[in-house]
């Protein structure tokens, strides 16, 4: 056996430590506290309240992973670790590593989600969440968003619209980007409940509620409307459900939109196989963790449910963060 494939395979075993760095490094919230012009190991001790010495070492694994930079004993930020690891960025990530540790616990149930194909998850998808995991869970979602929506406008060519439909929108992070860029846009922000409730605090703090409302509602349940959009996102709805259920959603959907309206689907996106990309496969097994039927899927598997639903012109558009869209136009 070559030392490389044995490399591989350690790699592969030990990365859960590389997470659990990361976790309590933002816990800690060591990166703002760092800051722009970086510490000694003894004063972030000091500010921590911690100990010495297994602060050093934790600061050494983070320099290490690339997170932190170290010279004549202090450490300093790197590029990506200001960009994506301080409170004050635009492009935080902090919410979106919480919800990540979150789920430590119930990915260690995995050989039994495989056995029984039943979820571990302390929520399931369909019964409701717990609420202060429901509020992590809405900001790491934020965390995503916020870095994409610029993306996402320029190459749907938002400005062109006029009426929005933000699909389990959650606290309303596109709506708000979007209709920032295009004054012209209306959105409403569609999702359950107790969700909807963030969304409109979001909705004010952001001062958009002239161009922007809440509705609480199922998509599986209730009614989208008719004929009132010109534009309905779908964004990482569709893994929390089976086949048939998306099926559902997606012809209220169509439903929904005006002539020539589109729907956008974002979603990770697995190739015919499903064997890539390894974030996609990765997180078909968290659905099967956390919800009675979820999974990644295909494009192709996504683009037959468009077309079943009534939608023509399907076109795909990659992103970065392993996501994509999936675009069906109602003609």
């Amino acid at each position: 056996m070559k030392n490389d494939d044995v490399q591989y395979i350690n790699d592969i075993s030990y990365g859960y430590w590389k997470a659990q760095v990361l976790f309590v490094a933002s816990e800690l919230d060591l990166f703002t506290l760092i800051g722009e012009r970086g510490k000694s190991g003894k004063l972030i001790s000091k500010k921590l309240g911690s100990d010495l010495r297994a602060t050093e070492m934790l600061l050494n694994a983070l320099v290490s992973l690339k997170l932190l930079s170290k010279s004549k004993e202090i450490y300093c930020n790197t590029a990506v670790s200001r960009r994506c690891l301080m409170k004050d960025s635009p492009a935080y990530q902090g919410d979106r590593i919480q919800h990540f540790h979150n789920m430590w616990d119930y990915w260690s149930g995995l050989g039994r989600a495989v056995k029984t194909g039943k979820p571990t998850a302390f929520y399931n998808a369909k019964k409701g969440v717990d609420k202060k995991r429901l509020r992590e869970f809405i900001s790491a979602m934020h965390n995503t968003a916020a870095v994409q929506a610029g993306t996402i406008y320029s190459k749907l060519q938002l400005k062109r619209y006029g009426r929005l439909l933000d699909l389990a929108g959650g606290q309303g992070t596109y709506s708000v980007k979007f209709a920032e860029k295009n004054r012209n846009l209306k959105a409403v922000v569609f999702d359950l409940p107790d969700v909807i409730k963030l969304t409109r605090k979001h909705i004010r703090e952001s001062g958009m509620t002239g161009q922007i409302t809440a509705k609480a509602g199922n998509c599986l349940e209730d009614s989208l409307g008719k004929e009132l959009y010109d534009i309905v996102l779908v964004s990482h709805l569709l893994h929390a459900y089976d086949a048939s259920e998306n099926q559902k959603i997606l012809k209220k959907c169509w439903d929904s939109l005006i002539k020539d309206g589109i729907v956008v689907i974002q979603e990770f996106v697995l190739n015919p196989s499903k064997t890539m990309p390894l974030f996609g496969t990765l997180f078909s097994l968290n659905m099967l963790m956390g919800t009675q039927g979820g999974s990644s899927y295909s494009a192709v598997e996504m683009k037959e449910w468009l077309k079943k639903a009534g939608f023509k012109n399907l076109k795909r558009v990659d992103l970065g963060m392993d996501s994509g869209l999936i675009i069906g136009k109602k003609v």
